[in-house]
């Protein structure tokens, strides 16, 4: 069954807001917390997310700064399709690090990430995306075959929301990450029961 991948947002989740945000989220079950900072990141903020993910037992993920993530303890992160940053953030964070990489639309990195030891790999944007307007899209058939070709838990991104989730979740993939449809267009507690339920729908 997917899980739903939560990320955070300097727009609809600022710093004012965004440890309530976290907290709501985490209540709801949600296991896979992604701190996604454009700006300059908060330490003190990412270090409470990361005791709150803790407490209910999630993964608190770094987007994309592995020397974030080691300074304030964190041992998951995402990263770009640069192979030098996974080998970086393996010997750094460590052989128990959880290392997402982003493999866009492009199958045969995924396989390449899955043998350099990525935890799991992301494919999108699947949708057209408010969050990435200009991004690569990934056909369905792309995450069809990675199915088919890949051991590693696999992600999908992109304009994913209760209209579209079932089926990115009838295809088998085991976290779909999610940014808008987490915030709006209701509070996140019944964004996030929508999302539930819409994406056990067949």
């Amino acid at each position: 069954m997917s899980e739903i991948y939560a990320l955070s947002d300097d727009v609809l989740s600022p710093n004012d807001l965004i440890l309530a945000h976290a907290h709501e989220i985490l209540k709801n079950g949600i296991k896979y917390y992604q701190y996604r900072c454009k700006t300059e990141k908060n330490e003190q903020i990412a270090r409470e997310i990361l005791k709150l993910c803790n407490k209910f037992n999630a993964k608190f993920i770094v987007n994309d700064d592995i020397d974030f993530a080691l300074k304030i303890g964190a041992k998951c992160v995402h990263i770009g399709k640069d192979d030098a940053d996974l080998k970086y953030a393996r010997s750094v964070l460590g052989d128990n690090a959880f290392i997402g990489v982003s493999c866009y639309d492009d199958l045969d990195l995924a396989i390449k990430m899955q043998e350099d030891t990525a935890d799991y790999v992301a494919f999108g944007a699947v949708y057209p995306s408010k969050t990435k307007p200009n991004t690569t899209k990934v056909s369905l058939e792309t995450i069809k075959k990675a199915k088919d070709v890949l051991s590693v838990p696999i992600c999908v991104i992109g304009g994913i929301n209760t209209e579209n989730i079932a089926e990115v979740a009838n295809l088998g993939v085991d976290m779909i990450a999610i940014v808008n449809a987490i915030y709006k267009p209701e509070s996140i507690t019944k964004n996030i029961l929508k999302l539930k339920l819409a994406m056990n729908k067949k």
